[in-house]
Order: C-alpha cells, then sequence, then structure tokens
C-alpha cells in the first residue's frame, strides 16, 4: 500500500477476510480508541431542552383542573409559554403525561382529549 493511510473500511474488511497485517491491526487498533473516545463523550445528562420540555409538562400538568376536558388547541393556552406551539409540539408534551398515567388521553371525532387521571 502507498503512504496513504488505509481507511477503516479497508481494515475491517482485511481483518474479515483474515488478512491481519500490522497495517491492518493498527488501524483497527485506531478505530477502537475513536470509538471509545465517542463513547466517553456521550452524557447521560438531559440536554437543555428536554430540561425545558420537562419545565413546560410540569406547568401543564400544574394548570390542568380536575373534571376538565382538554382538546390539544385548549391546552396550549394554559400555559403562556405554550402560545403559538404547534399542536405537535402540545401533542409530545401530553404523551409525557399520559405515559407517566398522570393524565388520560382519548379520541372524540378524531381530536384528542386529555383529562386529569
Amino acid at each position: 500500500m502507498s503512504n496513504k493511510k488505509m481507511s477503516y473500511v479497508v481494515a475491517v474488511e482485511n481483518a474479515i477476510n483474515g488478512e491481519l497485517t500490522p497495517e491492518v491491526v493498527d488501524r483497527l487498533n485506531d478505530l477502537k480508541a475513536s470509538l471509545e473516545k465517542r463513547n466517553a463523550r456521550k452524557s447521560t445528562e438531559p440536554t437543555k431542552a428536554q430540561k425545558a420540555n420537562a419545565e413546560l409538562v410540569e406547568k401543564i400538568f400544574e394548570a390542568m383542573e380536575p373534571n376538565m376536558v382538554y382538546m390539544t388547541a385548549d391546552i396550549g393556552g394554559l400555559v403562556p409559554e405554550l402560545e403559538g406551539a404547534s399542536s405537535q409540539k402540545i401533542s409530545a408534551l401530553m404523551k409525557k403525561l399520559v405515559i407517566a398515567d398522570r393524565v388520560t388521553a382519548a379520541k372524540v371525532k378524531g381530536k384528542a382529549t386529555y383529562t386529569l387521571a
């Protein structure tokens, strides 16, 4: 091979074919180090957006009243931060409450409705 560095793909192909030259082993060790470094960077801490959405979910839950039926558009008016938010965003936030069994979801004439559980 020339002075050009062997690609990871070529190194893996060679290893699969049983051609474990020192150059292939070096390249696979580089790949392993790269993967370990990438995995070490991954954080289990929630992102800024996930934290903000969790706060919105709590605000929605606190603003809901018992025995009331809410449609997605109604929920946008409960929390000032959600005014003008898309129905998809509100539905995604409500899904978190439904999964946590804090809110019950139903369909009425094809529209999603939510009530406190």
